[in-house]
């Protein structure tokens, strides 16, 4: 983004501008600059501020030694030389005042470090749009400043300045070349560069000028530019208006060719004498038309006219070649009318604005936006204000704008046309007097502009009035034509939109209108709608079919229009019952109607054998799903309506996850003394019958109260150790021993915790017996979810029966 500085004074004040300069125009640093806001209205916002750097200028000269000091007297002399020609330029400006002069807005300010003024916004010079070296970025953004039209209605506008400067002024420019004609954002070419303006003696054509003795190495601007100068000017110091021509020719030449390649002067005068030499030579031998050879036929033959060495045989006056066949060219007419446009009458608008439809096509994209468009939009400024309104010229002003407006980007659409169109004065008397073009270019304005905008400030305001509001003569063309276009208003609004605004003006307008070709229209606009689903059934059911019970109508065209809408409900509306009590008698009703022919009552039947088969179809399957409850006993009839409505009772996703719990539950194991880590002997008493199992007899070993004992291990799959405890008959009785009830207790516990893999034909010794509760078998069914045998503890009075029992586990031996 452009950065803009201001400071506190002067023009600084009032404008704020670029950082840096939007071109050169030698010698000013050209920047775009734009009106405060809190400055006079009656300025334009943009424009162009130029700057001359004093400080820089200064040093030039210095640097070059072409002066010695800034404080000699010759030195100031030659200093101010330099300033005075800036001076002229902005003073000649002051003084001169034609539209295809360059406007000043703020006059010449000098500052101890630069010159500054303020003019018309421009956008470059003839010198950097067409200059043969451009990069392809530049030539892009110049776009078609270099189209054949344009070019050629610049000359046209450099020759009425002229015709302003020699004619009215009695001046001769002298300085014609491409930095001193600039273009504004209209693409008209504007004269400035009037450091050397030359005012003619009164009452002669002629005088004398001599040129000022500088060095070379001056600036430029601080001398004529021998590149475009008259050969009169250099032999025989000749000033006329007449030199104006030839630099004209020369300028020309620069245009069609990209650079100058006639003189080459490099501002000396002596070098200036050798390449007219060659030119004339050039020219005699080869011919005007070959040398000029780039150049359109038509301006080809102008150029002798123009350029001759004879002054006396060049044209006369400069509007002589303004009537040359070059110009006469429809559309430089257009574009020179177009000038005037606001001052004709309205009569002469709509005349000229129904010819200008006509030739837009041959105008290229540069001259319809940037200078066309903006007069239209001025022009309709000024037609929404009058009283009362013409409503045909407005009209053609509104098509040609929008055909305008078409070429353009949604950016510019917005910022410039949108703009002047949605004032809130000016959109209202566009609706009541161009509705006819709105309606007409609704897809223009829709695909330029963003959708909630077209919604908000076009499309909603130009619905409700052509169907609502509207009571012109011409209100049901009007009417038809927005009808029409309703895949469009259906493509722009969500279903909301249909169902809350659209479907309603639909609708009132169905009943309320008069017109046989409007209830046709609106019967399309339901077709449209249900065909693309852009109402629901519920919709379909309560607000259109109910419009068609209450119609009157009884026309043959209106009633096959409607069977046509009536063929494709079924698609949105699949209930049979609302079928049969709503579409069937309106199918049925239409059908009988006298005003029918028989193609058309055969098409009605058609339909109602077609919409009845297939209900009928429907009814019969559903009827096929199941049997008839009356079929059915009393009691099945009962619970089956019983169980339909039977709400499935949900489990509790817990429980259902706790039965496919697997990992296995701790077991509880009690720590041992060291004197419970030593087994007593195990003596079997006997075997089963057919067992030859026996136990194996174990070395003995002290305990810790001088019993004997031994350790006996039997491996059956798993290897699991079998342990007996060995304790006194008299001390550790835990019948007679309170404490010792405790400890076996928990041994019981712990012992349950253990599935035996021993042999179910191995019977345990009476002392092992007396010490191992039975562990009690449990249904796994009967226990709640996450619990398991294993972990019930046994009960105490049935450890200590079945121990006195000598009972043994169901489950395998004990130990």
């Amino acid at each position: 983004m452009m950065g803009f500085w201001s400071s506190k004074s002067g023009i600084s004040s009032k404008y704020s501008y670029s950082s840096s300069p939007t071109f050169i125009a030698e010698p000013w640093n050209v920047y775009t600059g734009r009106l405060k806001s809190n400055s006079s209205s009656s300025i334009p916002r943009k424009v162009s501020v130029f700057i001359f750097d004093k400080k820089q200028f200064e040093n030039y000269l210095l640097r070059y030694n072409i002066i010695k000091s800034r404080s000699s007297s010759h030195d100031k002399k030659l200093i101010q030389e330099g300033y005075d020609i800036l001076r002229d330029q902005v003073n000649n400006l002051a003084k001169l005042k034609h539209p295809n002069i360059l406007t000043l807005v703020e006059p010449l300010e000098e500052h101890s470090k630069n010159f500054i003024f303020v003019t018309e916004y421009v956008t470059g010079s003839l010198g950097t749009i067409f200059s043969s070296d451009d990069t392809d970025e530049q030539d892009f953004l110049k776009g078609h400043i270099k189209e054949d039209i344009v070019i050629q209605r610049g000359i046209l506008q450099i020759v009425n300045a002229l015709d302003f400067i020699h004619n009215k002024a009695s001046s001769v420019h002298l300085s014609i070349d491409p930095n001193a004609v600039l273009i504004n954002e209209n693409s008209d070419w504007k004269v400035s560069g009037l450091g050397y303006l030359f005012k003619l003696p009164q009452g002669t054509n002629t005088a004398d000028y001599y040129f000022p003795q500088y060095d070379p190495r001056t600036p430029r601007f601080m001398s004529l530019n021998l590149d475009y100068t008259a050969p009169e000017l250099v032999y025989e110091n000749t000033v006329s208006c007449k030199n104006d021509y030839f630099s004209l020719g020369l300028l020309m030449n620069f245009l069609y060719n990209g650079k100058n390649v006639l003189l080459k002067t490099e501002n000396s005068a002596s070098q200036y004498k050798d390449e007219y030499k060659r030119l004339e030579k050039k020219i005699s031998s080869m011919s005007w038309d070959n040398v000029f050879n780039k150049m359109p036929p038509k301006l080809k033959s102008c150029i002798p006219k123009l350029m001759t060495r004879d002054i006396y045989s060049r044209y006369d006056d400069i509007t002589e070649f303004a009537d040359s066949e070059f110009f006469h060219d429809p559309l430089i007419k257009v574009l020179n009318f177009l000038d005037g446009l606001p001052t004709k009458s309205n009569e002469e608008k709509v005349v000229f604005l129904d010819g200008l439809v006509d030739l837009l096509p041959q105008f290229p994209n540069i001259i319809l936006q940037k200078k066309i468009l903006p007069v239209l939009l001025e022009l309709m400024n000024l037609l929404c204000t009058e009283n009362p309104v013409d409503k045909r010229c407005i009209n053609k002003n509104l098509e040609i704008v929008l055909k305008i407006g078409a070429t353009v980007s949604q950016l510019s659409f917005s910022e410039k046309i949108l703009a002047v169109m949605s004032d809130e004065s000016n959109f209202k008397i566009l609706l009541e007097n161009a509705t006819d073009t709105l309606v007409d270019n609704l897809e223009t304005l829709k695909d330029r502009t963003k959708n909630h905008y077209f919604i908000g400030t076009i499309l909603n305001p130009l619905l409700t009035y052509t169907l609502q509001d509207n009571t012109s003569d011409n209100t049901i063309a009007v009417q038809e034509k927005i009808l029409s276009k309703i895949d469009l208003i259906l493509y722009s609004y969500d279903f909301i939109k249909v169902k809350n605004f659209l479907l309603p003006l639909l609708s009132k307008l169905f009943v309320t209108t008069t017109s046989l070709t409007i209830k046709i229209s609106c019967v399309g606009c339901f077709y449209t709608m249900v065909d693309r689903s852009s109402i629901d059934k519920v919709t379909c059911q309560e607000d259109i079919l109910p419009l068609f019970k209450t119609m009157k109508t009884r026309d043959a065209k209106i009633l096959v229009k409607s069977l046509a809408l009536f063929e494709i409900v079924p698609k949105l509306i699949k209930d049979d019952e609302t079928l049969v009590d709503q579409l069937l008698p309106l199918l049925w009703s239409y059908s009988m109607t006298s005003t029918l022919g028989k193609t058309d009552y055969m098409k009605f039947v058609k339909i109602i054998n077609k919409l009845s088969s297939d209900i009928q179809k429907d009814h019969v399957t559903k009827l096929n799903d199941g049997p008839s409850i009356s079929n059915m006993e009393s009691s099945k009839g009962f619970t089956k309506i019983i169980q339909e409505n039977e709400t499935p009772k949900r489990e509790d996703p817990d429980q259902v996850a706790s039965r496919s719990v697997t990992a296995p539950v701790m077991n509880p194991k009690k720590k041992l003394t060291l004197s419970e880590t030593v087994a007593p002997p195990i003596y079997p008493t006997r075997a089963t019958a057919g067992s030859s199992f026996q136990y194996p007899q174990m070395p003995q070993s002290k305990n810790r109260y001088g019993s004997n004992t031994n350790r006996s291990t039997i491996t059956n799959g798993d290897a699991r150790s079998l342990r007996t405890v060995n304790k006194s008959d008299s001390r550790h009785d835990y019948r007679d021993n309170e404490n010792e009830e405790d400890d076996d207790d928990f041994d019981s516990f712990v012992s349950s915790t253990h599935t035996s893999s021993t042999p179910n034909n191995i019977i345990a010794s009476p002392m092992e017996a007396s010490t191992v509760p039975v562990m009690r078998t449990t249904s796994p069914g009967s226990l709640p979810p996450g619990f398991s045998t294993s972990l019930l503890t046994p009960n105490k009075k049935d450890t200590l029966a079945s121990t006195m029992n000598g009972s043994t586990s169901t489950s395998g031996s004990l130990i």
